[in-house]
């Protein structure tokens, strides 16, 4: 043996004892140490080694995390009524940021608060696309409505004394003067 590979590999051999046992190991020695068996297996191990030289190696590419684009609906929206788009492009803004309806559940309590058509997916994205959707055939007045009761469901005070606040129907300690 001349190197620390080949030792290695002799390592790894010796490892699959435990896969097939003795005996196969006992018939492989013995059918090695004749002159044919030893020129054959030289032939295929360096083959193997060719054909392994030949095949390129790939690595995984990782695809980088795309933003979500946003829905088509809304875009077309921009040049018919601005100022819809712009009230949707920042709730739109928000609900990806995540800073309001956080989650899947909180945007399907928010649709059917509203009396919206119900969002039937198990994907935030989705559920996001749809709530759109379903907010742009509204007319103004009952849009701006709807995104100002959205308010209510924003991240706020998680904490057990921001918890008891909204159980108890108290202001927030900052409005508390």
């Amino acid at each position: 043996m001349k190197t620390q590979r080949e030792l290695d590999l002799l390592v790894d051999l010796v490892k699959l004892l435990k896969k097939y046992g003795p005996e196969p190991f006992e018939l492989l020695a013995a059918s090695i140490s004749s002159p044919e068996m030893s020129q054959h297996l030289s032939t295929i191990l360096t083959q193997v080694a060719k054909i392994d030289h030949t095949i390129p190696k790939t690595k995984r590419k990782t695809r980088p995390k795309k933003k979500p684009s946003v829905p088509r609906s809304l875009t077309a929206l921009k040049k018919v009524e601005p100022e819809k788009y712009q009230l949707l492009m920042n709730l739109y803004t928000d609900l990806i940021g995540k800073t309001v309806l956080p989650t899947l559940r909180d945007i399907k309590e928010f649709v059917a608060d509203c009396k919206l058509p119900q969002v039937r997916t198990k994907s935030r994205q989705k559920a996001v696309s749809s709530l759109i959707g379903s907010l742009i055939k509204l007319p103004n007045e009952q849009l701006t409505a709807k995104i100002q009761s959205l308010k209510k469901y924003d991240i706020g005070d998680r904490s057990l004394e921001g918890w008891s606040n909204i159980i108890l129907n108290k202001q927030p300690r900052s409005n508390k003067k």
